[in-house]
């Protein structure tokens, strides 16, 4: 797997000194009425873990994730077109070796042999910037296995994109 991650988002993290949003976990509100542009997925089990929009689930996925689904606990997009399979959780900042922060992102459209690039940044932050890309040559269905490391602590909103789809998630990253 490829991981390019730019000189300037580098740069960024050593010298920004504020820290990224560490909004409440994600599902820790109540008498909140869900947005309607999202579209309405059926999932089983959320948990209170997480950050920003995007709650921990546990239980079962949309049905076009369930194939060879690993039985992890998983995060939905907003638009509920891209599902990323936690193996590791905590996911821990920098570049933790064992256990490795790995996702197996399933996407709900074809990926067109597309890679997943992924553009990370702090939550409600444009910068420091984090570009990740994964390459569309694992099966079956339309996966992409990663390993999601970010440099910082915090909860970081990553902008899915595969060739015309995008989908956005954010995931909470201890130090």
């Amino acid at each position: 797997m490829t991981l390019m991650v730019c000189a300037a988002a580098a740069a960024a993290c050593a010298s920004s000194p504020a820290s990224p949003d560490t909004s409440a976990p994600a599902g820790s509100t109540t008498g909140k009425p869900a947005a309607s542009a999202r579209s309405h997925v059926p999932v089983s089990g959320e948990t209170r873990q997480g950050c920003g929009d995007t709650p921990v689930r546990d239980g079962s996925p949309p049905a076009w994730a369930s194939v060879n689904a690993p039985g992890t606990r998983f995060v939905l997009g907003r638009e509920g077109n891209a599902l990323g399979y936690l193996f590791t959780q905590p996911l821990r900042a920098g570049h933790p070796a064992d256990p490795a922060n790995k996702i197996l992102w399933y996407v709900r459209q074809p990926r067109e042999a597309k890679p997943l690039r992924v553009l990370a940044h702090p939550r409600g932050r444009e910068h420091p910037v984090v570009e990740l890309r994964f390459p569309s040559d694992s099966g079956p269905g339309e996966i992409y296995p990663s390993i999601t490391d970010l440099p910082r602590p915090g909860c970081w909103t990553l902008e899915l994109t595969w060739g015309s789809h995008h989908d956005t998630v954010d995931l909470f990253y201890r130090r």
